[in-house]
């Protein structure tokens, strides 16, 4: 899966997510949804973010491998 189909389902998600906050009648089932919505938003944002600085950790420690293997 890639880091773009990750976040469109996080989006995806959290429409679900504040679908079911529009729907509920309770406050507490309405803030519950509403919040969980914004996690997965939030959520999906970071995910390109993460993944480079993966990729940078992967690259230094390749770069420190070669080094110590000289």
């Amino acid at each position: 899966m890639t880091d773009e189909q990750l976040a469109a389902m996080h989006r995806l998600l959290a429409e679900y997510q504040r679908k079911l906050a529009k729907e509920a009648v309770l406050d507490i089932v309405q803030q519950y949804h509403a919040d969980l919505a914004q996690r997965l938003v939030d959520e999906a944002i970071q995910i390109p973010r993460r993944t480079a600085i993966l990729e940078r950790l992967h690259e230094r420690e390749r770069r420190l491998q070669n080094v110590l293997d000289f």
